[in-house]
C-alpha cells in the first residue's frame, strides 16, 4: 500500500493511470452527453487518454471536468497536494513550501480542491436530516474579513484594515463581531454537521434544527435560553444546566459536542486565520477529515478525486 502510494507522486504517467482507474471505474462516459458510445482517440500529452463520443462527436481525455483539468501544474503534484491537505493536514504555505512551488499557484490549487469536497457535501447533506437522539452545541471561532478583496468591505465598516492579528472579545460571538458561532449537531450513532451562523438567535436556532433535524427527534444541549425554542417546534429537548457544574446526569450530556469542538479549534488554527466568507468551506473540509480519518491514505485520494 505506501509504495503504491508513493509510486503516485513520482511521475505524472503514474498519477495519470491512477486517475483513470478511479474515474473510469464504472465504465467510461462522455463529460458532454453522458452517452457509453465511446472509442480511443490517440493521446494527449503522451500521457491522458484522448477519446471521441460517437453521438455528440467531441473529444475528451481523462482529466477533462477535473479540477486538474487546464492546470499547468502536473497531476502527481495535484495529487501530492491533495494527499497533504487531506492525509497530513498541513497549511497551504507549508504545501507550497514542500514542493517548492510559489504560493499563489498552489493557493488556487487548493481552493479548487477544498471547494470541489464542499460542493459534495452540500449534495449530501441536503438529502438527509439527523434523525434519532442528536446533541447540538455552539463554539465561537474568531474569523474576520480577510484577505485583499475585502479591502473596501472593511473601510465600509468605519474602519482600517488590521495590522495585527484579530483579539477575541468577551461574551457571546456574533458574525458582525467577528467571533461567528458554529453549530455542531452530532447524532449519538456518530454522524456529525458543523453548520456556521450569524448569531444564536432563538429564530437561527429554529432554521438550523428545521434544515438538518429530523421532526420528533431527541435533541440534547446545555441551559442556554436559545434552545428553550426547540420543544415548541415539536422535538423532545433534554438540557444539561453547566452553571451548577453539572456536566452529565445519566444518559443526558452534550459531550460528543464538546469533544468535536476541542479538535476544531487546533485545527483551524494550522490555517493561520481564516476569512468568515471561507469559514463553511473550510468545515467541510474538516469534516471529510473527520469521517475519512480511518481510512487508508490512498483510499482518501480517491475520494477527493471522485468529488
Amino acid at each position: 500500500m505506501l509504495a503504491e502510494l508513493l509510486n503516485l507522486f513520482v511521475c505524472e504517467a503514474s498519477a495519470a493511470r491512477f486517475l483513470r482507474g478511479v474515474r473510469w471505474a464504472g465504465g467510461i462516459r462522455c463529460p458532454y452527453c453522458s452517452s457509453e458510445a465511446i472509442i480511443r482517440w490517440a493521446w494527449y500529452r503522451r500521457v491522458y487518454q484522448r477519446y471521441r463520443c460517437k453521438a455528440c462527436r467531441r473529444t475528451f481525455n481523462d482529466k477533462t471536468g477535473t479540477i486538474s483539468a487546464y492546470s499547468r501544474i502536473p497531476l502527481n503534484e495535484w495529487l501530492f497536494l491533495a494527499y497533504l491537505l487531506g492525509c497530513l493536514h498541513i497549511s497551504i504555505l507549508e504545501a507550497s513550501r514542500k514542493l517548492e512551488r510559489s504560493y499563489g499557484a498552489f493557493y488556487r490549487s487548493a481552493r479548487k480542491i477544498i471547494y470541489a469536497i464542499h460542493r459534495c457535501r452540500r449534495r449530501l447533506w441536503g438529502s438527509r436530516k439527523l434523525p434519532g437522539d442528536v446533541e447540538m452545541d455552539e463554539v465561537y471561532v474568531k474569523a474576520g474579513l480577510k484577505g485583499r478583496g475585502n479591502y473596501w468591505r472593511i473601510l465600509s465598516l468605519g474602519r482600517k484594515p488590521r495590522c495585527r492579528g484579530l483579539k477575541a472579545r468577551r461574551g457571546r460571538g456574533s458574525w458582525k463581531k467577528d467571533m461567528p458561532p458554529i453549530i455542531i449537531l452530532v447524532e449519538r450513532r456518530g454522524v456529525e454537521r458543523y453548520i456556521p451562523s450569524t448569531d444564536v438567535e432563538k429564530r437561527t436556532i429554529e432554521k438550523i434544527v428545521s434544515r438538518h433535524v429530523e421532526p420528533g427527534s431527541r435533541i440534547y444541549t446545555d441551559s442556554f435560553t436559545s434552545y428553550t425554542i426547540l420543544q415548541t417546534l415539536g422535538f423532545k429537548h433534554e438540557r444539561v444546566n453547566h452553571s451548577i457544574r453539572e456536566s452529565a446526569r445519566g444518559n443526558i450530556h452534550t459531550n460528543n459536542c464538546e469533544n468535536r469542538a476541542s479538535i476544531l479549534k487546533p485545527w483551524l488554527a494550522i490555517h493561520r486565520g481564516v476569512s468568515k466568507d471561507n469559514l463553511d468551506v473550510y468545515l467541510s473540509f474538516f469534516h471529510l477529515q473527520r469521517t475519512t480519518s480511518k481510512l487508508p491514505n490512498l483510499q482518501k485520494i480517491k475520494l477527493i478525486i471522485k468529488t
